[in-house]
């Protein structure tokens, strides 16, 4: 880690300071990379089904949470799965579902801040709102096109 701080790490600290004053510091492990420092954590969507997510602090403005929902959807489903996608997301337009070139649906919502705006308990509690819904109203959609 270089000893340069900058606002990937002013950021990280504030999420960080922000966990830690709710008492929620386990809730994610924390790891830096190249360009961005990651706060990875799981939600479980079923009784044996835990998605992983992850926020993501950089030096842009932005934060972003990304989580893979669906892994490996086969070729011939992935045409059924873009209707149900783009349905979801005519019915939820702030939720965002892609599926990648290797075939994953992924989620991701982004977040704006500096350190002098972010707002740690707003990220943290759309994230969870988030699985909320995938959870009552997608995840089971999704899994219906594999079956």
């Amino acid at each position: 880690m270089s000893d340069n701080v900058t606002q990937k790490h002013k950021k990280a600290r504030i999420f960080r300071d922000f966990l830690i004053s709710q008492n929620n510091e386990k809730m994610f492990k924390e790891e830096e990379v190249d360009n961005a420092i990651l706060f990875r954590s799981v939600y479980k969507v079923k009784e044996d089904d835990k998605k992983q997510f992850m926020l993501i602090f950089n030096d842009s403005v932005y934060i972003t949470m990304q989580s893979l929902v669906v892994r490996d959807i086969p070729e011939d489903k992935r045409e059924h799965m873009l209707r149900i996608v783009n349905q979801v997301q005519y019915e939820y337009p702030t939720v965002k579902y892609v599926i990648t070139p290797e075939g994953h649906l992924m989620t991701s919502m982004t977040f704006h801040g500096t350190e002098n705006t972010l707002d740690p308990a707003t990220i943290l509690m759309c994230s969870l709102e988030f699985f909320k819904v995938l959870t009552t109203n997608h995840y089971d959609r999704f899994l219906a096109v594999l079956a």
